[in-house]
């Protein structure tokens, strides 16, 4: 069947209209990459497969015996064997959709009947049944029907397999699995009290918001969040500070902020990219890169400051990876740089213009990340492929809130990587 065929880079070849879905009366659930938060997959197809189907391999180190994860949450209406599909599980996600994994190498580790959530292992990538190598076919259905993957709320861009002849065949893609978790975001609101937000992965929506009784007893100028409990603070004197949350749940709790260094914090940005890695932009344009040692830092284990160049003329800056870091410029343009070392750092024009009405910039990683802009809405964005500094593939995805976002701090924790 005729459909929307585009390049790996994301760019527009041919369009033609794409096969007709199935309907169905249930929304789409918030399906993520079957994979742990982070890998990087090859999506594609073969003249012949099938419409909509979907094989993966990885992007780097061996295929065979990864990890398959639940895209989303469901039921496994099947897990077994079959002579074609070899080892697999169908996992039922009600109001009519459904999601395949074929091939795995042994049976899986889920039972029919059995309740998964979203990120659950249901096996190992194998090549049972019929299969020439090591990959993952992944189908998802509606009312029966095959349908363009989707994941983190993005076409997989995966539709025709070119049979019959004349019809093209969709080329290879590449994605980053945002198969994360939820995201928990930090604040400081103008006077002094933390607040701790959570959104649903996949689909973007609000959970909930508590707000600290307590203040931090100093005025904050950059925020990086570490973990779940752990945030550093910069003061506008200059100090390093650790805030060890003590609870977050129905209320937020914090201990009294230790200073853990003093004088020398100058940054503007603080952001850490869950890989040990906390980087620092001051007000002149310098960016700096410290390496964090442990979970709760002293000041002792926040060691090994370098320069990494001067010219970041960022307005805001949050990490979206290991080395990977995003910020906006004044002129409006959204910016991608992945940092090799000292004087070394290759950067992308994501988008040309627009940019300049975000106040704030934040990504826990793998793909998603959410601008503020100064009327209080928070903005959620997806890029299929966040690190080959190529904003094609980056998409808006509407936003969490109309309003509200008012801290004049705000950072996502990272994923891990």
């Amino acid at each position: 069947m005729a459909a929307l065929a585009l390049a790996a880079s994301g760019a527009v070849v041919v369009e033609v209209a794409r096969p007709a879905e199935a309907q169905a009366a249930g929304v789409r659930p918030a399906f993520q990459l079957p994979f742990p938060c982070g890998e990087s997959w090859r999506l594609s197809t073969y003249r012949g497969h099938d419409d909509y189907d979907v094989d993966m391999f990885a992007n780097s180190g061996t295929t065979a015996g990864r990890s398959i994860l639940a895209a989303d949450a469901g039921t496994v209406s099947y897990a077994g064997w079959d002579s074609g599909a070899g080892w697999y599980v169908k996992l039922n996600h009600g109001e009519g959709w459904e999601s395949l994994y074929l091939h795995m190498e042994s049976p899986p580790v889920v039972s029919t009947g059995q309740s998964v959530q979203q990120g659950q292992l249901l096996g190992k990538v194998g090549s049972t049944g019929k299969s020439s190598a090591p990959h993952l076919h992944h189908e998802q259905r509606r009312d029966g029907a095959k349908v363009e993957t989707y994941f983190n709320g993005l076409r997989s861009e995966i539709t025709t397999d070119g049979f019959p002849s004349g019809e093209p065949l969709s080329p290879p893609v590449n994605a980053v699995s945002s198969n994360c978790g939820d995201t928990s975001v930090y604040g400081v609101l103008a006077d002094g009290r933390l607040t701790y937000s959570l959104v649903e992965s996949g689909s973007g929506r609000f959970l909930k918001v508590v707000t600290s009784s307590a203040t931090l007893g100093f005025t904050p100028k950059a925020m990086a969040t570490l973990n779940f409990n752990t945030i550093l603070l910069t003061s506008t004197e200059g100090d390093l500070y650790r805030v060890d949350v003590i609870t977050n749940n129905t209320s937020l709790v914090f201990n009294a902020p230790v200073k853990i260094l003093s004088g020398g914090w100058t940054h503007t940005h603080l952001s850490y990219d869950g890989a040990g890695n906390l980087y620092g932009l001051t007000s002149a344009g310098v960016l700096r890169r410290h390496d964090v040692t442990a979970t709760k830092p002293s000041g002792s284990q926040i060691v090994n400051w370098v320069t990494i160049d001067s010219g970041f003329t960022l307005k805001t800056l949050t990490t979206t990876g290991p080395d990977w870091i995003l910020g906006t410029v004044s002129d409006g343009r959204l910016m991608s740089y992945k940092i090799n070392g000292v004087g070394s750092w290759v950067s992308g024009e994501l988008k040309s213009s627009t940019w300049q009405t975000m106040t704030h910039l934040l990504s826990p990683g793998a793909g998603t990340f959410f601008g503020r802009t100064s009327d209080g809405a928070l903005h959620r964005y997806g890029d299929r492929n966040p690190y080959d500094n190529n904003g094609s593939d980056l998409y808006g995805q509407g936003k969490v809130t109309d309003s509200g976002w008012t801290q004049v701090l705000l950072s996502a924790q990272p994923y891990s990587f």
